[in-house]
C-alpha cells in the first residue's frame, strides 16, 4: 500500500477528521530536501544548490551519467574561483540572481526546488535573453552552459562512457567508414 492510500483510508477511518490542507502538507513534507554532497568554495549553499541543478538540467541523467553524476557543479565551482575575474565572477552571480528572480517570478519558489519542467522553462527564459544580450562578454546562460559542457566531457565519466575512448590509442587508420569508427560516439581524445 502507498503513503496515499493509506491516509485515505486513514482519513475515511477518522470520519474526515483530516482536512484537504491537512493531508496536502503531509504528502508536501515527506519529500526530501535537496541536499549538495560537497562544499563550495565559491558559491553559496544556496547558489552550489541552483548551480548544480542547471548543470543536471543541460546534462540530465538519461542511460548516460548526468552533470551531477560527473561532478560538474564541483567543477564549476572551481573554476569560477580559481580560474575566472572578478568580473567573470560577478557576471556568474548576477545571472544566478537573476535566474532565481525569474523561478520567484513564475512559480515562487526557489530554482532547486522546481520540477524539471518548471526548471526548463526557466532556462528557455534565460538562453532567450542569452540570445538578446548585447552587453561585454558573454551571458550567464551561456557561461554556464559553456563550464557544464567542459567539465562534464573532460571528466572520467564523460570521456568514457558517452565519448568513444581508448586509453591508449593504436595505429592511426585515416580511412575507414563511418560505421566503423565508434559506433557513432564522438572521440574523447
Amino acid at each position: 500500500m502507498d503513503r496515499r492510500t493509506a491516509l485515505k483510508r486513514t482519513a475515511m477511518i477518522m470520519g474526515g477528521a483530516l482536512s484537504s490542507s491537512a493531508i496536502a502538507g503531509v504528502l508536501n513534507g515527506c519529500t526530501a530536501e535537496k541536499q549538495l554532497d560537497w562544499q563550495p568554495l565559491f558559491f553559496s549553499q544556496e547558489q552550489a544548490a541552483a548551480t548544480a541543478e542547471v548543470a543536471e538540467r543541460i546534462i540530465p541523467k538519461t542511460s548516460t551519467p548526468g552533470a551531477k553524476d560527473a561532478g560538474v557543479p564541483e567543477f564549476i565551482d572551481m573554476m569560477l574561483n580559481d580560474v575566472y575575474t572578478e568580473e567573470e565572477q560577478q557576471r556568474f552571480l548576477d545571472g544566478l540572481a537573476q535566474l532565481e528572480q525569474e523561478s520567484e517570478n513564475a512559480f515562487s519558489d526557489s530554482f532547486a526546488s522546481l520540477s524539471a519542467e518548471q526548471q526548463d522553462e526557466v532556462l528557455l527564459k534565460m538562453a532567450t535573453l542569452a540570445g538578446e544580450y548585447q552587453g561585454e562578454g558573454k551571458p550567464f546562460f551561456l557561461m554556464a552552459k559553456e563550464l557544464t559542457m567542459l567539465g562534464f566531457f573532460t571528466s572520467e565519466m564523460g570521456a568514457t562512457q558517452v565519448l568513444q575512448y581508448v586509453q591508449v590509442p593504436g595505429r592511426y587508420d585515416g580511412c575507414i567508414p563511418v560505421e566503423e569508427a565508434g559506433n557513432g560516439k564522438t572521440w574523447a581524445v
